[in-house]
C-alpha cells in the first residue's frame, strides 16, 4: 500500500452533532500533567493542542474526575466545580483553532485507587477489594449511587459550558461505572446488581441524566471493555448484549477498550501483543449497533488504521500511545512524510511504566523526548553555528546529533561498529523486541536529512578531535558489559549476553545466566525461544526482572516458563566452575553443573575513557546516556535531546 492510498481515515465522520475532519482519534491517556488542584494546566493544555495541531480529528481529554473523593492520580485532573469551567474553555478554543474537536472523559476510580489519593475510604458497589490496589471499598448505599449520578450530570454541564465538543463516560477498564456492570465487581443484590438490568441501571441512569441536562444534541461517547479477561468478568459476547440498551439509553458511540486491573497487561499491551489486537472487540460491538464505534489497543500504524476502517471492524480508530510518540502522525501521513513518523513501539517505559512506579512522575516517551514538554522542548535556531562531533551512534548519540544539527549546528558524528544503533542493535534481538529497530531506522533517517556528516568503522581518537577541531564533543559511547570479580570468571566456556544476541556464541544445549534483571532474562529469553537451549538463571534478589515494566514483564516470565527455564532466586554466585557454578542460597552452598556456556549478565559499566582524556582540552564537552551513567533508554534519549537543545 502506498501512502497516497490512506484516504478513509481522512473522511470526515458525524457523532451526534459533533463532525470530526476525519476518523483519527487520540484517547483518554493519564498523564499526572494537570495542576495540584485539578484545573487544566499549560503543559496539559500545550500536550493536547499539539496533538490537535498534528491532525488529529478527536482528542478525548484524560480520566477526569466528577468528584472530589474521586481521584485516581495525584495531578487529577478534574470538572466537579464550576470553578474549572475556564481552564477546559481555553482548552476547547486552543483544540478548535486548530481544527480538531475534544471530548472530556467522565470518571470516578471506584474500588481502583488508593485511598490516600481520594481524602477518604474508597467506594464501590460491592465492599470487594480490587485485586490489584486490595484496599476494601465501601459498599455505596443507594443515596451516594444518586448523588453520584447527579455528579456525573453536572460534570457534562460543565463540560457544554465550557465548549467541550462532547463527552465520554469511562464504563471501561474497571473503574466505578464498569464496576457496576460486571459480576467482577458488583455482588449487589438490590436494584443496582443481580441480573442484567440490574448491572446496567448505575450506567443507564447516568446517560439518561446527561442526556436530561445536556440535551439531545450533544454527543454522548461511551468507552466500555468488550471483554473484561478475569474470572467473572465480562465476554464479548456479554458485551454484544448491553450494546442496545446503552444506545436504548442515549450513547451516540461507543469506545471498545479491553481488561481491568486485574488483566492490566492487555489494557496498554506491550510489544509482546500483535498490534490491532483489540480490533475484533470492536467489529463484534459493530455488529449489534448503528452507532460509530472507535477502535483501540496498540494501533500504531496508519495503515492498519486504514484497513481497520476499510473492512468495516470500525468507525473511528484511536492511537494513544503512538499520538505520544508522534503528535503529528496525522499530518505527516496524509502528506506523504512517512518515513519522518517518529513509531511508538509498545515499550511502555515512559507513558505507563515510570508515571505507576512512581506515581510524582508526569507521562514522557522514550521516542519522543518532547512529550508533555512540548513548550519547554520546542526548537529554536542556535545563536550562532558550532562545530559539534557527536562520539557514538546509538540511540543516545544520534537524537543528540539530530537536534543539534536542526538548531543549525555542524554535526559530526563518529561510530566505532559498521553500522548505527548502538546497544539498540542488541536489544532488538531477543523475542518480541524487533520493533525496537523503528528507533534506529527514524534516527537515521533523521540525521542524513539534518545533514549530520556520519563516519562508521571509526574510533574517535585525540588525533582524529585535533585534526577535528569542534567547538563542541558530545561523548555517548554507551558502556560494555561488566565483569565482576568471581573466582572462575576467565574460564573458556564463561561468555556475556551480549556476545550471545551479538551470535557470537555457538548454539548450545544448556545455558546458566548469571543475573536476572532484563537483560539476563531477555538473553534467556532468546536462548529459550529461538535457539532452543534449555536455560538456568541465577538472581541474587528475590524476584527476577524487577526492572521491567509490569506488563512487559508478563508476557515474559510466560515465555520463560513456557520453553521450562529453571529460574533461581536470592542466590548468591561465589564461584564459576568449568561447567557451572557455586552458590551461596539461604546460607546453604549448592553447586550447579553440566552447562556447555556460562552467561553474565551481571549490568554494564560505563565506556567513557575518550572523556578522561579530552578533559579540559575541549571547551565544551558532554557525557550522556550510559557513557555517563548506564540507566534506561528513556533516560539516555531525553538527555541527549536536552544536551542537543543546550550546545
Amino acid at each position: 500500500m502506498t501512502i497516497s492510498s490512506l484516504t478513509k481515515i481522512f473522511e470526515p465522520i458525524q457523532i451526534n452533532s459533533m463532525e470530526l475532519k476525519n476518523r483519527l482519534v487520540v484517547p483518554a491517556m493519564g498523564t499526572n500533567l494537570a495542576n495540584p488542584d485539578g484545573t487544566v494546566s499549560e503543559r496539559l493544555n500545550h500536550y493536547l493542542v499539539a496533538r490537535a495541531d498534528g491532525g488529529f480529528g478527536l482528542i478525548i481529554t484524560e480520566i477526569t474526575a466528577i468528584s472530589p473523593y474521586g481521584k485516581g492520580i495525584p495531578n487529577q485532573l478534574s470538572i466537579w466545580d464550576d470553578k474549572f469551567i475556564p481552564g477546559f474553555k481555553d482548552l476547547a478554543k486552543a483544540t478548535h483553532a486548530r481544527g480538531a474537536k475534544i471530548a472530556v472523559q467522565l470518571y470516578h476510580p471506584g474500588r481502583q485507587s488508593f485511598s490516600f489519593l481520594t481524602g477518604r475510604t474508597l467506594v464501590a458497589p460491592s465492599a470487594i477489594p480490587c485485586p490489584v490496589c486490595r484496599e476494601i471499598p465501601r459498599e455505596l448505599s443507594v443515596e451516594e449511587i444518586l448523588e453520584l449520578e447527579e455528579q456525573f450530570a453536572e460534570a457534562a454541564r460543565r463540560a457544554k459550558e465550557a465548549g467541550m465538543d462532547a463527552i465520554e463516560i469511562h464504563g471501561a477498564h474497571g473503574y466505578l461505572v464498569a464496576q457496576f456492570m460486571s459480576g467482577h465487581a458488583n455482588h449487589r443484590s438490590d436494584a443496582y446488581g443481580g441480573d442484567l438490568e440490574g448491572l446496567l441501571r448505575f450506567p443507564t441512569d447516568i446517560i439518561h441524566k446527561i442526556r436530561e441536562t445536556v440535551g439531545p444534541d450533544y454527543p454522548i461517547v461511551f468507552r466500555l471493555s468488550g471483554e473484561e479477561r478475569v474470572a467473572g468478568g465480562r465476554t464479548i459476547q456479554e458485551t454484544k448484549t448491553i450494546i442496545p440498551l446503552l444506545e436504548q439509553a442515549g450513547v451516540n458511540a461507543f469506545h471498545v477498550s479491553i481488561g481491568v486491573y486485574g488483566s492490566f497487561r492487555y489494557i496498554v499491551a506491550p510489544m509482546a501483543i500483535p498490534p490491532g489486537y483489540n480490533v475484533n472487540a470492536a467489529a463484534e460491538v459493530k455488529k449489534a449497533t448503528s452507532m460509530p464505534v472507535i477502535a483501540v489497543g496498540r494501533i500504531n500504524d496508519p495503515r492498519m488504521a486504514e484497513e481497520i476502517l476499510k473492512e468495516g471492524q470500525a468507525d473511528l480508530v484511536s492511537m494513544g500511545r503512538a499520538s505520544l510518540a508522534d503528535p503529528e502522525l496525522p499530518k505527516k501521513t496524509a502528506e506523504g512524510n512517512y518515513e519522518d513518523i517518529r513509531w511508538c513501539i509498545g515499550c511502555n517505559q515512559g507513558c505507563i511504566d515510570r508515571p505507576l512506579h512512581s506515581r510524582k512522575a508526569g507521562i514522557s516517551c522514550l521516542v519522543n523526548p518532547s512529550m508533555g514538554k512540548e513548550r519547554e522542548m520546542a526548537f529554536t535556531p542556535a545563536s550562532r553555528s558550532k562545530k559539534v562531533l557527536v562520539v557514538g551512534g546509538g540511540p543516545g548519540g544520534m537524537e543528540a546529533a539530530r537536534v543539534a544539527a536542526l538548531r543549525g549546528h555542524e554535526v559530526y558524528l563518529y561510530e566505532k561498529e559498521e553500522k548505527l544503533g548502538g546497544q539498540f542493535n542488541l536489544a532488538a534481538v531477543p523475542p518480541c523486541k524487533q520493533e525496537i529497530t523503528k528507533i534506529i531506522n527514524y534516527l537515521s533517517v533523521q540525521i542524513k536529512k539534518a545533514g549530520v556528516k556520519v563516519a562508521l568503522g571509526k574510533k574517535v581518537t585525540e588525533k582524529i578531535i585535533h585534526e577535528l577541531q569542534p567547538e563542541v564533543v558530545i561523548i555517548a559511547t554507551g558502556a560494555s558489559p561488566l565483569i565482576p570479580e568471581i573466582p572462575g570468571v576467565r574460564g573458556e566456556r564463561v561468555v556475556t549476553a551480549h556476545d550471545v544476541l551479538r551470535g557470537k556464541v555457538p548454539p548450545v544445549r544448556r545455558a546458566l545466566i548469571v543475573g536476572g534483571g532484563m537483560v539476563g532474562c531477555e538473553t534467556a529469553d532468546f536462548l529459550g525461544e529461538i535457539m532452543g537451549c534449555r536455560v538456568t538463571l541465577v538472581e541474587a534478589l528475590p524476584r527476577v526482572a524487577q526492572d521491567v515494566g509490569d506488563a512487559t514483564r508478563y508476557f515474559l516470565l510466560q515465555r520463560l516458563a513456557q520453553n521450562k527455564a529453571s529460574i533461581i532466586t536470592s542466590a548468591l554466585v561465589k564461584q564459576l566452575t568449568n561447567d557451572g557454578a557455586i552458590l551461596d542460597r539461604n546460607g546453604e552452598e549448592e553447586t550447579l553443573s553440566g552447562f556447555d556456556a556460562i552467561v553474565l549478565a551481571m549490568g554494564v559499566a560505563p565506556v567513557n575513557e575518550l572523556a578522561v582524556k579530552i578533559q579540559g582540552k575541549i571547551k565544551e564537552m558532554y557525557v550522556i546516556g550510559d557513557a555517563k551513567q548506564p540507566r534506561k533508554a528513556l533516560d539516555a534519549i531525553a538527555e541527549a535531546a536536552e544536551i542537543g537543545r543546550k550546545v
